[in-house]
């Protein structure tokens, strides 16, 4: 099966909007946070809707909310919604895709794979895509420390900066 940023940008902004279940969010904000275009993520949100997963209001405080608790939400649901026509692929050369026929040698392992794939996402939800996403938070990178300049003579090294505020 190919995995397409369709379903890619609908997981990760389905996964912030479960962030913020109280409230709706803007297309604009969810695009911008999730690295795509709005018009992109408003054809996502319209398919999700059309099958009952989101919710919309117009107006000032319109926006998307999820209909659905994310335990509810099958990921290969998602897949057969969001990709229009998976297909079994062997590889990519740039942006051609080769797909893989019955009457290749590497078929039955290409099929084994994908019928596993299937089975695993069918089995995940939203929930499980939080709960991972929750475990595999990076630590926030330590603050560097400045050292104080070693002193010569009594006098700090000092920089370009007050260097030149000297000579004035």
């Amino acid at each position: 099966m190919l995995l397409g940023r369709r379903l890619a940008s609908g997981i990760r902004a389905l996964y912030e909007l479960s962030k913020l279940p109280e409230r709706r969010s803007a297309v604009r904000e969810l695009a911008r946070i999730c690295g795509v275009s709005e018009p992109f993520l408003r054809r996502i949100f319209l398919d999700l809707r059309a099958k009952g997963y989101l919710e919309a209001q117009k107006g000032r405080v319109g926006g998307f909310k999820l209909v659905r608790e994310p335990s509810e939400i099958k990921i290969l649901d998602l897949a057969k919604i969001l990709e229009k026509s998976p297909e079994l692929v062997l590889g990519r050369t740039r942006r051609d895709l080769i797909s893989v026929n019955p009457d290749c040698p590497t078929y039955p392992f290409w099929e084994n794979v994908e019928k596993k794939m299937m089975e695993e996402m069918a089995s995940l939800t939203l929930a499980d895509v939080i709960a991972l996403a929750a475990s595999a938070v990076p630590e926030k990178p330590k603050r560097a420390t400045r050292r104080r300049t070693a002193k010569k003579k009594g006098k700090a090294k000092t920089g370009a900066r007050s260097r030149r505020r000297s000579r004035r």
